[in-house]
């Protein structure tokens, strides 16, 4: 197998796995088990978290999300584009999770899914990997 294919198949199981948490309910972690709604107002998120693990789910794990994405990504597309395709795709899924009535849309999660995209273009950009 060449390494560009082994590359390609990470990428799909990246974006298998964003998909997987941001379209389907996790209630151990409090993913999509509530009304859904809409949020336009940036940085709104630090006011209204009940718990740390809700504050831990929401900040990291909306970044640790896409870092593969941005890392794996770099390494096929060696440009910054790759940073506009992480926020393509995380406003795509905000616009769809908007359409279901158990999912919050908001800016928040674009914000957080675009600097984990950048965090893995970064970390692709150093030779530590």
């Amino acid at each position: 197998m060449k390494p560009n294919y082994i590359k390609f198949l990470l990428l799909f199981f990246s974006l298998v796995f964003i998909f997987r948490f941001t379209f389907f309910p996790v209630a151990s972690l409090g993913i999509g088990v509530s009304k859904g709604g809409l949020n336009l107002i940036p940085l709104k998120m630090f006011n209204e978290f009940s718990s740390v693990k809700q504050f831990i789910v929401n900040i990291f794990g909306n970044i640790i999300l896409f870092v593969p994405f941005g890392f794996i990504l770099t390494s096929i597309k060696r440009s910054k584009k790759v940073i506009l395709i992480g926020l393509f795709l995380s406003v795509s899924i905000e616009v769809l999770q908007f359409m279901m009535s158990f999912r919050t849309s908001d800016i928040d999660d674009v914000i957080l899914n675009t600097l984990g995209t950048f965090i893995g273009y970064k970390l692709s950009k150093t030779n530590l990997f």
